[in-house]
């Protein structure tokens, strides 16, 4: 049975279940990531609190920021594991969206589940863009420093 959209799209029964089978295999991946997402904050967590038992461990002429490091590293991996819940949310948005469009025939289950792959998608597209911007970043410094250490650089 086939359902007509406004847009006149047809949704055909090799359509849903490519749907279908898209939204299984989105739903496993995002089951790793969410899991993945628990072991970075947890990890954040667990440097946090071992963070600032490091500097008892050093030798006592070991720099007096040992400790900070390991808290510095940890809550950036916390916070790094909460910004990485958004797109695990928006991706289950689609996985379950999809199959209850597939399952009901909603035409609002289906906008809500691209609505989701269209936010996970641009959460993705301005993280490879900014972690570009940031490679670009890193090789001009690069580029400087070693220019730096052999006393010129050719023009």
């Amino acid at each position: 049975m086939n359902e007509e959209f406004k847009t006149g799209m047809m949704v055909d029964e090799t359509m849903k279940a490519d749907l279908r089978s898209s939204a299984k295999w989105a739903k496993f991946l995002l089951i790793l990531q969410a899991i993945s997402v628990v072991v970075i904050i947890g990890l954040g967590i667990a440097m946090i609190v071992l963070g600032g038992k490091f500097p008892s461990m050093m030798p006592a002429e070991a720099t007096p920021f040992a400790g900070s490091v390991g808290i510095a590293v940890g809550a950036f991996y916390v916070l790094l594991g909460l910004i990485l819940i958004y797109p695990v949310a928006k991706g289950f948005q689609f996985a379950n969206g999809v199959k209850a469009a597939c399952k009901t025939g909603s035409e609002a289950e289906l906008a809500r589940g691209f609505a989701g792959m269209r936010s996970f998608l641009k959460f993705y597209g301005i993280l490879a863009i900014i972690a570009l911007i940031l490679y670009a970043i890193i090789a001009i410094f690069g580029v400087i420093g070693f220019c730096a250490m052999q006393g010129s650089c050719p023009a």
